[in-house]
């Protein structure tokens, strides 16, 4: 039996064929839009997944461009205050020196105009160049060229000059070379001194590979005869032994390594009783260089000592006033001039000069010159005793040192006042032992009477008026 199902549609079939249509809808739709999520027109296209996002405010694309922005702007609205500041300085100072000062004030000297300023400077101005002048090379002061002294004539001066019998060997490296010439100019004065030079620059007593010292020594005592042996080495001396990289300089096993070549080169001279004069190191321009300087020369002067040599110090002549190192100081003269080379280690012409004048000293002390027997005949201008002995004599460099804290004394040992001085005056007396005040002359200095007391006590008119010791009754009226 078939059953006819009528034409006209009901609400509830119309309301099942929806919801039919809704589910299938439904499941044929995405992911995103089964969640309740529909695609809009800002959102990005399905497939494409986003790297970066830039919702929040920190992470705006922007941002890095205005922080820097304002970094750039903090920073030129300080350099404009600082530029407004310098210009402000400059201005005060330019009208403090436009006003007049209290000696111009009280002498009445004329105030000069004051500057104009318009407020205008080339680093303003964001359009003008400021163009500088270069600087101009500064031009060494000339080192002064001391001036050799001539040695004084002996004998004829036709017959020919005696070869020099007494010798003074230099050992040591480029600062010896110098010390050598000043030497010789030190001994100008003293013809029968000769300098024999055994320096070799870059050379020093750790390296012996590079130079041996020990051995120029013995060359030099063999070479000839020596009166005196001067040695100036170790500024090159501030590295370790080749054949022993583990020990730095200055170490226990260095120190040891390094006084026994010390050893070894005064030996030679000690065996032939020569006398040797072991020159420190000077300061160097380099503070840390000058703390291992100093180490080396307490060190070796221990040593040298303690052989029978003399360890001549030569630091204090150039330093400054507060133990600093000093290109610039005095000559033997007494007149400033350049000590040292541009290296801050070397001499110059001068200070070599001075470095040996030290030395020369000690030498001095030991060197026993001609006689004066030897010298009969040999005065300037062939002994004429008409002539000035002073003519054509080389002026010295130094005179006669004078202490000048020790007492005075009289020729006789004396001291200058006392009993065996002779017999004292009497204002000595009372001024200097029993205190009393001399009499002043009239119109002197210390005379401080009044003008007129003179004529009024020789007034004929009161003659006893200028008799202070006149009796009592004389002064009175007689009855």
């Amino acid at each position: 039996m078939i059953r006819r199902i009528p034409t006209g549609a009901s609400p509830a079939r119309l309301l099942a064929v929806s919801l039919a249509l809704s589910g299938l809808a439904l499941s044929l739709a995405p992911a995103s839009a089964q969640d309740g999520y529909y695609r809009r027109y800002y959102d990005p296209p399905v497939g494409y997944v986003r790297e970066r996002s830039y919702d929040r405010y920190d992470e705006d694309r922007m941002i890095d461009e205005r922080v820097n922005a304002y970094r750039r702007e903090a920073l030129a609205r300080r350099e404009a205050e600082r530029r407004r500041a310098l210009d402000d300085a400059a201005r005060y100072v330019r009208r403090r020196e436009s006003q007049p000062n209290f000696l111009q004030r009280l002498f009445g000297a004329r105030p000069r105009d004051p500057e104009i300023d318009d407020g205008w400077t080339a680093r303003r101005d964001p359009g003008a160049v400021e163009v500088r002048p270069k600087p101009r090379a500064r031009r060494k002061p000339a080192e002064p060229t001391p001036t050799p002294v001539p040695p004084i004539p002996t004998g004829d001066p036709s017959a020919p000059v005696a070869p020099p019998s007494v010798f003074v060997a230099v050992l040591g490296d480029s600062v010896a070379d110098g010390l050598a010439g000043g030497l010789q100019e030190a001994f100008a004065d003293a013809p029968e001194i000769g300098v024999k030079r055994y320096a070799r620059p870059n050379a020093g007593l750790v390296r012996a590979d590079y130079h041996d010292f020990a051995e120029a020594a013995q060359k030099a005592v063999d070479e000839g005869p020596l009166a005196y042996a001067v040695i100036d080495v170790g500024v090159n001396d501030r590295q370790p032994f080749l054949d022993m990289r583990d020990a730095a300089p200055l170490s226990a096993p260095w120190r040891e390594r390094y006084l026994a070549r010390v050893d070894a080169l005064i030996a030679p001279f000690k065996a032939k009783k020569i006398p040797v004069y072991w020159v420190s190191l000077a300061p160097s321009s380099s503070a840390r260089a000058n703390s291992d300087l100093i180490a080396l020369n307490a060190m070796v002067k221990e040593r040298v000592q303690a052989a029978g040599g003399t360890f001549v110090d030569v630091w204090e002549g150039f330093v400054d006033e507060n133990g600093d190192y000093a290109a610039v100081g005095p000559q033997l003269d007494g007149q400033n001039a350049r000590l040292r080379l541009e290296d801050g280690v070397h001499f110059s012409k001068a200070g070599s000069r001075k470095l040996a004048h030290y030395v020369e000293q000690e030498i001095r002390k030991s060197y026993q010159p001609k006689p004066a027997e030897a010298l009969i005949g040999a005065t300037p201008n062939g002994g004429d005793p008409n002539v000035s002995p002073l003519v054509d004599r080389p002026k010295p460099l130094a005179g006669p040192v004078v202490v000048l804290t020790a007492p005075r004394r009289s020729e006789g040992g004396a001291l200058v006042g006392g009993a065996g001085s002779g017999a004292r005056s009497d204002a000595v007396e009372r001024l200097l032992v029993r205190g009393e005040a001399l009499t002043a002359d009239p119109g002197r200095l210390d005379d401080h009477r009044w003008p007129g007391a003179e004529a009024a006590k020789a007034d004929p008119a009161k003659p006893d008026a200028g008799k202070p010791d006149a009796p009592a009754e004389a002064a009175a009226p007689k009855p």
